[in-house]
This record gives structure tokens, sequence and C-alpha cells, in this order.
């Protein structure tokens, strides 16, 4: 069985948008201060469990340890390997592996650091459209029961 997020989230969206139907007009919500943070259910609001921190956690820490191995990624040069140990020769050919290789590592982690920017990003994008959405859903009252 395969899962297909897009399908799921259009569907969620979809129920949410008719339970809101259903409880009639509401009042706009109160925009938050940001789309990451989420503020805490009022006195006898429902806690709706919107939890972003452990992606954006995740996020930083590809940051951080693609920063690190940038720093340990790199490769001696060929001929000075090659002087420094008797009976080694090493040639222009040599070199152009190593900058070929060491080319290829820093395109390697600039793919990484454009994920890790892309997962923030779509972690943004949803976390804003789910606060909207609880808020909604808060401002409706009774639409949800409390777990």
């Amino acid at each position: 069985m395969t899962f297909d997020f897009e399908a799921e989230w259009t569907r969620a969206k979809g129920d949410a948008a008719m339970r809101l139907a259903s409880a009639g007009p509401s009042p706009s919500p109160t925009p938050s201060a940001s789309p990451s943070a989420t503020p805490a259910p009022a006195a006898g609001d429902p806690d709706l469990a919107l939890v972003h921190g452990p992606v954006r956690s995740k996020a930083s820490g590809i940051r951080t340890a693609n920063a690190e191995a940038r720093g340990k990624s790199t490769l001696d040069d060929a001929e000075a390997v090659g002087r420094s140990h008797a009976g080694w020769v090493a040639g222009t050919a040599s070199n152009d592996c190593v900058a070929a290789w060491q080319r290829r590592l820093r395109d390697l982690a600039d793919l990484v650091d454009d994920a890790a920017d892309a997962l923030t990003t779509g972690t943004n994008a949803v976390n804003a459209e789910d606060q909207a959405i609880a808020d909604r859903l808060r401002a409706a009252g009774g639409v949800l029961e409390d777990a």
C-alpha cells in the first residue's frame, strides 16, 4: 500500500472545511505573530497538538552536520602526497581526479543545503496553513472535542 501525502492532506483539509461550514459563520481569527509560533489554547479550548519543532530541529541538524562535513571534505594534493612517499609518482591526471572529486563533494553539500532550506520553507507553509485551520476551528467553537 502506498501513501499519497497530497491526496491525504487534501482530504483532511476538505474534512476540516466541511466541519467549519456546518458550524455556521465564525469570526475571523486573530493572526498569530508568526507561522512558527503556535499559541497555547485558551482555557477550555482543545489542544490541537500542532508540533513543528522536531522538523525545524531536523533541518537545523542537517545544516550543522553539513557545515561540519564541508570542513572535513578535502583531499590532499596528489603530487604533494606522491613526493612525500619514496617510489610514488603522481601526475596531472591524479590532481585532476582530486579536484573533480572535491568539486563533486561541494556540489553534494550544496544539494544538502538546498534540501534543508526546502524543508524549512515547506514546514513554514504547512505550519501557517495548520495554524489558520486551527484558529478557524477554535473560533467556530464546539467543533472539536477534547482528546
